[in-house]
């Protein structure tokens, strides 16, 4: 992930993934199902070159190279985590008039009742690199229970409960602040499943009734207040996520 991010001629499917239309794998699926123009000739193999000035079409549609934008905000509850809602405000209503049509997304998702640290970015590799499992990046989290976690529920969760017939495991469950409190927890998950947590918690007996995303890889929030964000250059992003940070 230490390639340079805006360097003419570029790999098609690099390109569409840099668009933020998506991954590289996918760029490629619609790369070889004939989706794809360039300058009005339809290109089937994802090894083509774009170069600098050049028109790009997926569907009919032109998709423009927008500078990569890469964000760290703090989602507050009551916010999805979408680039549009009908109904709801979503993360993009929390950003500046500016970040309109630069293709930017929400990494991940936090579900409306969550808050705290997400990434929001329109580099769809950069993306797909942090959300995939082969990654390896953590995902930290603040919960507080309805009910206090006794013994044997703390052993049947760190075992790993059944969500969507697969086996949803903790790599950390350990108390927060007081240990007699026994409702607060810090919770470290691997590859996530939708609704995992509040899930691994009704599995137990319990529900959640405040969950807070504190970290993403070695990078934590600290200072953000709710619906705040900071902008970063890919490689301060890259490394806090990596190496460690604060925001």
């Amino acid at each position: 992930m230490n390639e340079t991010r805006d360097s003419f001629p570029i790999r098609l499917n690099r390109y569409l993934a840099m668009c933020g239309i998506a991954s590289r794998r996918k760029a490629d699926e619609l790369i070889a199902t004939g989706r794809v123009l360039i300058e009005g000739d339809r290109v089937i193999t994802p090894g083509r070159s774009v170069n600098a000035g050049e028109r790009v079409f997926v569907d009919g549609r032109e998709v423009v190279y927008a500078k990569p934008v890469y964000i760290a905000m703090n989602k507050p509850r009551g916010v999805v985590s979408a680039v549009s809602d009908k109904r709801e405000r979503t993360v993009m209503d929390l950003l500046p008039k500016r970040c309109r049509g630069m293709g930017i997304f929400p990494v991940g998702r936090l579900d409306m009742d969550s808050e705290g640290l997400i990434i929001l970015t329109n580099d769809g590799k950069f993306a797909n690199d942090i959300m995939h499992p082969s990654s390896l990046v953590k995902k930290t989290y603040f919960v507080l229970l309805r009910d206090v976690l006794g013994e044997k529920q703390v052993n049947d969760w760190a075992r790993g409960v059944i969500i969507d017939d697969k086996l949803a495991v903790p790599i950390e469950l350990s108390p927060e602040g007081d240990r007699a409190d026994g409702k607060k927890w810090r919770i470290v998950l691997g590859e996530g499943i939708k609704r995992e947590i509040r899930l691994m918690a009704e599995s137990v007996g319990n529900k959640v009734i405040r969950l807070k995303r504190i970290g993403i890889g070695g990078m934590f929030l600290k200072k953000l207040p709710p619906g705040a964000f900071c902008e970063y250059n890919y490689d301060e992003l890259l490394n806090m996520i990596s190496n460690g940070g604060e925001v």
